[in-house]
C-alpha cells in the first residue's frame, strides 16, 4: 500500500518508542462556541485517547479509554456531540459519537474497511467521512448521524486518495484532501459529489496539502503545506480564501519542525494549532494570532491540565475482559449515584447502587459473553467505558 504523509505521520507514532517524551498532545478542534478544545493525547501511556478541556486548557476532562487509539474529534454544531475515529488507518477503524462529556457512546459504523475522519455537517444532519469501497483507498462518504443511509460521493481507480472530508460552512460544497502517492491537494465537490473543482494545484511527488479548517462565515481556511521543506522533511500553515487564492504563510518552519493544523476560534482571533518543533518531537497544542504571531504553548503533561488543583474523570476496571466479578475504582466524579451495564444497542442490561466508595466490586455473571458498557453518572459529568464478558 502506498505512502500517505498526511495521516501516517500521526498513526505511525503510536508504533513508536516514546520512551524519552513525555507525551503527545494532538488535532486539537475548537467546540462552535468557542468554550471547549478536544484533542487526542498519549498522556496516560496506553494508547491516544480524547479529551476535552476549557479553550484556555483548564479543567481537563478525560473522555475516551478505549483499548487502542481515538483521533479526529469533530463537535457538532450545537457543541452536544463529538463525533471521532477509534483505531488506525486500516480494516478495524470505526467511527463512534459520544456526548461531549464522553457519555452515551455509539458506535455508527461496524464493518471490515477502513471508517474514519468523521465531520459534521453545518445543519448537523449529516456526517462526511473516509472509508473504502473495493480496494485499500479511500474515498468520500456521507451518511445521517445515526450511520444509516449511507452515500458515496467519490469513485476513483487506482492507487487515488480522496480523504478527510469537511463541509464548507455554507453547506453548499464538501472540501477534501485528493491525491495520488504522495502528492496530495485540496478538491471540492458539490454535496452530490458532481463538480470537482481543485482548490490547489496537483502536486508533483512530495508536495502536500491538508487538514482543511474554515473560520465562521467560510470566507477563509486554514491549511498544512509541504510546499516549504518537501515531503516528510517538514510543513507549515497556509491562511487563503475559500477558493484557494491568497496564500499567506502563517509559520515558516524549520526543516524537521511540523505546524500541522490550526482549527479557527470563533471570535478571540485565535488559531489553535497542532504543533511539533525540531528539537523537541513531540506533538502539543499551541495557540497562535490569526496573522501567525504570537505562538504560545497551551498543552502539557499533566493529568488535570493547566490548573493542577483540578483532578480529572479516571474509571478504571479490573479485570477487563472480565468472567464475573469486577473491581471498578473512580476518580474525579462527584457524587456518584448509581453504575449500569448497557448493550452495545444502548439498552440498560443492569443497575449497580454506588455506595460512596472510590471502588466498588459488581458481580457480572449474569451476563452473556460479548462487548458491553458501564457507565457511571454522577453530580459533574457521566462517563462510559467499554468492557468484553468472557467465559
Amino acid at each position: 500500500m502506498k505512502r500517505i504523509f498526511t495521516l501516517a505521520i500521526l498513526l505511525t507514532l503510536s508504533a513508536i518508542n516514546l520512551l524519552a517524551q513525555d507525551c503527545h498532545n494532538y488535532w486539537a478542534v475548537v467546540s462552535p462556541d468557542g468554550n471547549y478544545l478536544y484533542f487526542s493525547s498519549d498522556r496516560q501511556g496506553e494508547g491516544w485517547d480524547l479529551y476535552r478541556s476549557n479553550i484556555d486548557g483548564s479543567n481537563l476532562l478525560h473522555l475516551t479509554n478505549f483499548t487502542g487509539n481515538e483521533f479526529f474529534p469533530s463537535v457538532s454544531p450545537d457543541g452536544s456531540k463529538v463525533l471521532f475515529q477509534h483505531g488506525d488507518y486500516g480494516a478495524q477503524a470505526e467511527i463512534y459519537v459520544m456526548n461531549n462529556d464522553g457519555s452515551e457512546l455509539t458506535r455508527l459504523t461496524n464493518n471490515s474497511i477502513y471508517d474514519g475522519a468523521p465531520s459534521y455537517s453545518p445543519d448537523g444532519q449529516q456526517i462526511l467521512f473516509s472509508a473504502w469501497d473495493t480496494d485499500y483507498y479511500p474515498e468520500i462518504f456521507l451518511m445521517d448521524t445515526d450511520g444509516s443511509n449511507g452515500v458515496q460521493l467519490t469513485t476513483m481507480s487506482g492507487a487515488f486518495w480522496n480523504s478527510a472530508p469537511r463541509f464548507h460552512p455554507s453547506g453548499e460544497k464538501i472540501y477534501f484532501q485528493a491525491g495520488f502517492n504522495a502528492d496530495d491537494h485540496l478538491a471540492m465537490i458539490n454535496t452530490d459529489g458532481s463538480g470537482w473543482t481543485d482548490i490547489t494545484e496537483a502536486n508533483t511527488f512530495g508536495y502536500t496539502e491538508a487538514n482543511i479548517f474554515f473560520n465562521a462565515d467560510g470566507s477563509k481556511m486554514t491549511f498544512f503545506t509541504t510546499e516549504n521543506l518537501g515531503y516528510n522533511n517538514g510543513g507549515d500553515l497556509v491562511m487563503a480564501n475559500a477558493d484557494g487564492s491568497n496564500w499567506t504563510y502563517l509559520s515558516n518552519a524549520a526543516p524537521g519542525e511540523y505546524y500541522y493544523q490550526a482549527s479557527f476560534h470563533p471570535n478571540n482571533g485565535k488559531l489553535y494549532v497542532t504543533h511539533m518543533p525540531a528539537t523537541s518531537e513531540k506533538w502539543n497544542i499551541y495557540t497562535m494570532q490569526q496573522d501567525g504571531s504570537n505562538l504560545v504553548p497551551l498543552t502539557n503533561c499533566s493529568l488535570t491540565g493547566l490548573n493542577e488543583g483540578e483532578q480529572i474523570v479516571k474509571v478504571e476496571l479490573k479485570p477487563n475482559p472480565v468472567q464475573d466479578m469486577m473491581t471498578i475504582n473512580v476518580t474525579g466524579i462527584k457524587g456518584i449515584k448509581n453504575l449500569e451495564i448497557v448493550s452495545l444497542t444502548g439498552q440498560t442490561i443492569q443497575t449497580f447502587e454506588w455506595t460512596n466508595n472510590p471502588s466498588e466490586i459488581i458481580d457480572l455473571s449474569a451476563l452473556r459473553e460479548g462487548v458491553y458498557f458501564c457507565r457511571i453518572s454522577g453530580e459533574n459529568t457521566t462517563v462510559t467505558r467499554k468492557f468484553m464478558v468472557v467465559r
